[in-house]
């Protein structure tokens, strides 16, 4: 089992007197072998592995091992090594990108490189290929690293003359891995953890994003409050089935690199004894808020951060930090009495309000606003929501003094019955509206009255939906006709204290 990454955490030691307590604690994030690499009877098992722009093809094989040396140029003069996998060992003179390159042109299937110092190296670190950039720069072939005592071992059975051949096996995607994590109230004498899969649950996790592209992904344990990450690179389209520690916290996110963040609401629990579901990317995107990102008022003074990309998981947020090629604005308006808006603030970005910028109102007083949140996609390509508009009216008033309000913001979730990995569904799916109120505001059973109209031609015409409503929102099933190829979705919802939201999301999703 490779290991991605290892979290040890020490809680705080709360003096009273001269009393404290200390916690220990581990979460370990261990990913399906990218690669295994066994000569005879010994299996490399301690390798790191950075997967070449064209990987190993999924499955086991065998390779003929050579050694080249420092693995510059000269050493390929009279070596066969078409096909093979090539030993090498780490270099000052040599460097990785030169290895990788000469191990390519000679035509090697796979390059090994041996440590010449304490511990484990990376093979293609972060000075190579950034895991955060949009565009990487993976080795032209899969390298691997070896320790060098694992490493000396290999090229003594090479250096003779002898035939070693190598048993690799390749997994050029994870499709599995484990999330564990594991408290103790103390330092344990003995700090291993075995897991029964008792103790585990099955999620079964799609990344759905419309475009092939770069990502990263962790879940981390939320223990006293605190939680680390540890990014692990994903393709943005792909399934992965993961086993994760029962009854634990966790905080989940991912990002399409250098586009679109997505992040959980703060704290996620799955149910013991059950397979859950997870999508990122998917649609249908628009704007969505949750506990991690809760417009509030102090004072006089509005916080606000509308993200306008949230996914196809309920309760995930987004945001396209560094992407320029998106449209974001968010406006406020107090509504006056003859029903005219006034503006208070026009953001080109998804921030009303901040710390450093708050968006201070004149009247203490409970009175009419509106906030309306615009998305679009210049450049960004993308087949789905192209443009979203989302439009909250709500009333506020000066919160007691020392205390915030959270701002009556209804949130909208959508569900699609059977929608594929390319964001379709069939003709005739059912599609499911979930409102709700964020923490801290209204009670989500305040809503009460929801509309949805649908467009099969861009907006040009629509249809009425009716609705009947179950523990799982308001649902109806669509309608779409023989040649439409999107469905754009308007969709409005009130509760009985006077909040509304409208929102219209065009080109949501996709027909088969």
């Amino acid at each position: 089992m490779a290991r991605q990454g290892v979290r040890q955490r020490l809680g705080p030691a709360h003096q009273a007197g001269h009393r404290g307590h200390l916690g220990f604690g581990c979460d370990w994030r261990l990913t399906e072998p990218a690669l295994t690499v066994a000569s005879g009877t010994h299996a490399f098992d301690d390798l790191i592995v950075a997967r070449g722009a064209t990987p190993l093809k999924e499955g086991s094989r065998q390779y003929k091992a050579v050694y080249a040396g420092e693995g510059a140029a000269a050493a390929y003069a009279g070596l066969d090594a078409a096909g093979k996998a090539v030993v090498v060992r780490r270099s000052d003179a040599v460097g990785p990108a030169e290895q990788a390159e000469q191990a390519a042109k000679a035509g090697a299937k796979l390059l090994l490189v041996v440590n010449d110092g304490d511990g484990r190296l990376d093979p293609w670190d972060s000075d190579l290929d950034n895991p955060y950039a949009e565009t990487g720069n993976p080795p032209p072939l899969t390298v691997a690293s070896l320790t060098a005592d694992e490493g000396n071992e290999l090229i003594a059975q090479i250096k003779p003359g002898r035939s070693t051949a190598l048993q690799v096996t390749s997994h050029p995607t994870t499709d599995y891995l484990y999330d564990i994590g594991q408290h103790w109230a103390a330092i344990p004498a003995d700090p291993t953890y075995q897991p029964r899969s008792s103790d585990l649950n099955r999620v079964d996790v799609s990344f759905r994003n419309n475009r092939p592209a770069r990502a990263l992904e962790y879940r981390s344990a939320v223990w006293q409050g605190f939680y680390g990450s540890n990014p692990l690179p994903t393709p943005a389209q792909a399934e992965r089935t993961d086993w994760v520690s029962r009854d634990t916290d966790w905080v989940e996110a991912a990002m399409v690199n250098q586009q679109l963040q997505i992040s959980s609401d703060y704290v996620k629990r799955y149910p013991s004894g059950t397979t859950s579901h997870l999508e990122y990317f998917g649609p249908i995107q628009r704007p969505r808020s949750n506990g991690n990102f809760v417009p509030v008022r102090v004072g006089d003074q509005v916080l606000a951060v509308i993200p306008g990309w949230g996914d196809s998981e309920p309760g995930h947020v987004g945001r396209t930090l560094n992407n320029t090629g998106v449209h974001n604005s968010v406006k406020m308006y107090q509504v006056l009495p003859d029903g005219d808006p006034l503006l208070l603030r026009n953001s080109t970005t998804d921030t009303i309000g901040s710390p450093r910028y708050p968006l201070t109102l004149d009247s203490a007083e409970k009175l009419p606003y509106r906030l309306v949140s615009e998305n679009a996609r210049d450049f960004w390509e993308n087949d789905y929501s192209v443009t979203t508009r989302t439009e909250w009216d709500f009333t506020s008033g000066q919160p007691a003094p020392g205390t915030y309000a959270v701002l009556p913001l209804i949130q909208l979730d959508y569900t699609v019955e059977g929608m594929n990995a390319a964001g379709k569904t069939g003709r005739r799916a059912a599609i499911t509206v979930i409102p709700s109120h964020l923490a801290g505001g209204p009670s989500s059973d305040t809503i009460g009255t929801i509309g949805l109209d649908i467009s099969y031609d861009d907006g040009a015409t629509w249809q009425h939906a009716a609705l009947t409503r179950s523990a799982a929102g308001w649902s109806t099933h669509l309608n779409a006709p023989t040649k439409a190829k999107f469905v754009t979705l308007r969709t409005s919802a009130a509760d009985n204290q006077g909040d509304t939201v409208t929102q219209k999301i065009s080109r949501a999703f996709g027909l088969k």
